[in-house]
């Protein structure tokens, strides 16, 4: 017995080897983000397909067509790992699914890179993280509203996701940067977000009609924003609230000055990052276990240079391996 438990186990442990081999010289990867066809997401798109290109790596990507889809993430997810794919880049719409889920990948040595969130596990050869830098997003829009309120005033904070790690992480550093540079300005409600714009839009609307109006409505979620956003627009006599929101989604609000500020990601920038360390970790080298891109505060004046460097763009692929 205990020789064929060794035959065995070394037939195993061949197969194990094989697995890895395969997924080491394949050149083709999976990316899936939260959701597709937005500047958000189409950016990250651009950045990783050029990087891959220059690693000569064909690019699958697929997402589901509505951000907030989390399961249908995971369906898609799930479903790619019986195929041969290098590695994965993953930017998770709900974090305790993911983890669990990028803990197996790992555990059949494949290379994983997650986007935009904190799953817990620490870095390592077949785990690195790359993200927009919110400690300095959230200053700068901290250091914009106190600028715009003259260090006085209320605020309502909208769009907070309970089941995203780093949309929480956001608005707490919020809180923080709030609290240092305009401890004057008081936080009088906060509510909870999800994905569906018109559930955004009544919050929005609700803390417009209040019998004691805020003075500025921070949004840290893109849906949130555009929510913000079309509230505003039905309210006329709301033209005095600021809104400040995160994660670039249409520039007409910015160009009216419906909204007066978005903390805008460089997803290209995290794209290409993201590809760069999955290419390493494909070749068992070490990549940076986090990578945070800076974000910019985009407003009314620096709108056209923040056009011109394709914040707010959606690229053109010719779909054939990217």
């Amino acid at each position: 017995m205990p020789i064929l438990s060794r035959i065995f186990g070394g037939l195993l442990f061949a197969s194990y080897l094989a697995a890895i081999g395969c997924h080491r010289h394949t050149t083709a990867v999976a990316v899936l983000p939260r959701t597709t066809g937005t500047p958000l997401w189409e950016n990250l798109h651009q950045g990783i397909a050029e990087e891959a290109a220059s690693q000569k790596l064909k690019i699958y990507w697929n997402a589901p067509a509505d951000g907030g889809a989390y399961n249908e993430q995971m369906k898609l997810y799930a479903g790619l790992q019986s195929k041969s794919y290098g590695g994965f880049i993953l930017s998770p719409d709900e974090t305790l699914s993911a983890r669990t889920a990028v803990l197996d990948t790992m555990a059949r040595g494949v290379p994983v890179v997650v986007v935009d969130d904190d799953l817990g596990p620490p870095p390592s050869t077949l785990l690195s993280y790359v993200a927009n830098d919110e400690a300095r997003g959230t200053m700068l829009a901290a250091q914009y509203l106190a600028s715009l309120l003259h260090g006085h005033g209320t605020i309502a904070i909208i769009g907070i996701m309970s089941h995203s790690e780093t949309n929480l992480t956001r608005e707490q550093d919020f809180e923080t940067a709030l609290a240092e540079v305009a401890p004057a300005v008081r936080i009088v409600d906060r509510h909870f977000g999800d994905t569906a714009l018109t559930h955004q839009q009544q919050i929005a609307q609700e803390i417009l009609q209040r019998k004691e109006p805020v003075d500025a409505i921070i949004a840290v979620s893109a849906m949130a924003t555009r929510g913000a956003y079309y509230a505003r627009l039905a309210n006329k006599a709301s033209a005095n609230v600021k809104i400040i929101g995160f994660d670039q989604d249409m520039l007409l609000p910015l160009e009216t000055g419906y909204v007066d500020a978005v903390v805008a990601q460089d997803t290209a920038a995290i794209g290409k990052a993201a590809m760069h360390n999955l290419s390493l970790q494909m070749h068992d080298e070490q990549a940076p276990g986090l990578t945070l891109i800076p974000p910019v505060l985009v407003t009314h004046s620096n709108l056209a240079w923040a056009v011109d460097h394709g914040f707010f763009s959606i690229p053109v692929y010719r779909w054939s391996g990217q």
